[in-house]
């Protein structure tokens, strides 16, 4: 079994066809479908069900086989960078935390210079950016997490070959306009919110213990709510309204004045833990510190909040 058979295979798979996949690798279709026999025979099973005018389907053992193919190709792909060890490369994957946002666009200035520059900022929840890191499709992830979901998150991260190192430990905040009423108040209760629109925010994809992340917040929280896929949109419509968003952490100072708004504590048990992920695979690359360093920076306001705790 070689690589360029795994592709093949791949291929074959992804357009349905064997001669449309010839025609994508530039091969001929007979020279395609010896190459797929040949690793079907290694195999010991069909890879792909075939009828008279070419491929049907998959067979369960061909379906099986081509999952772990398509991470076998990931990886590959991921080893083929290496080959460019003059380009930079950064890919982050976070959580929507303003000073996680900041401590990026601090290292993409102090990098911007650099030639054939590759850096990236993914924006998801906790599940897809364990899955990122997981799989090599980020070399840092930044995440939040509930108190009460901590011990379920580190089982899950030690399954999946990931290390996590707690950076902050906060109470949620809620995110006001200044001039709220609610501003002078030390910490807000759920039934303080009671005429206010609730404005949130919500990523892609989920596994279970996300969803009980949202369904908790929702739950502290009016009926009355607009959700959005954008985060200045949603400071927008808190600034402009008489509403407000959830936030795992005091938003940084410099959104505060951009937007004209206040974090202020909410009166719950609830704590929020920040993180940082990375492969237990390979080791942290030189941008990734550079940025913790930064992100560390960002944080250290935070002390001087009574609500947070930080660990760097």
């Amino acid at each position: 079994m070689n690589i360029q058979q795994i592709v093949y295979a791949v291929e074959v798979e992804k357009l349905h066809s064997f001669s449309a996949a010839a025609q994508s690798l530039y091969i001929s279709q007979p020279r395609l479908s010896q190459a797929i026999r040949n690793l079907e025979k290694e195999l010991g099973f069909e890879i792909f069900e075939r009828n008279r005018k070419g491929m049907s389907g998959t067979t369960v053992k061909g379906y099986e086989f081509l999952s772990q193919a398509r991470k076998v190709l990931k990886q590959f792909s991921y080893l083929e960078t290496f080959k460019q060890t003059s380009s930079p490369s950064f890919h982050l994957s976070t959580t929507l935390i303003s000073q996680a946002q900041n401590a990026f666009l601090t290292l993409c200035n102090h990098n911007i210079s650099c030639k054939d520059l590759d850096f990236d900022m993914f924006f998801c929840g906790c599940y897809e950016t364990a899955d990122r890191i997981k799989n090599l499709n980020a070399d840092l992830g930044i995440v939040t997490i509930l108190s009460n979901q901590k011990s379920d998150w580190l089982s899950y991260f030690a399954f999946s070959k990931i290390k996590y190192q707690e950076l902050l430990c906060s109470k949620c905040h809620i995110t006001i306009h200044k001039d709220s009423e609610l501003t002078r108040k030390e910490l807000i209760s759920p039934k303080d919110l009671k005429g206010y629109t609730y404005i949130t925010e919500k990523c892609s994809r989920m596994n279970h213990l996300t969803l009980q992340v949202y369904s908790l917040f929702d739950s502290l929280c009016p009926n009355t709510k607009i959700t959005v896929s954008n985060t200045d949109i949603m400071y927008q419509l808190v600034s402009n309204n008489k509403a407000f968003s959830l936030d795992c952490l005091p938003l940084d100072q410099k959104s505060c004045e951009r937007y004209s708004l206040v974090s202020v504590p909410l009166d719950t048990h609830l704590r929020v833990h920040l993180g940082y992920l990375i492969s237990s695979q390979i080791s942290i690359n030189s941008y990734s510190k550079d940025y913790l360093s930064i992100l560390s920076e960002e944080l250290a306001p935070l002390k001087e909040n009574k609500a947070c705790e930080l660990f760097v």
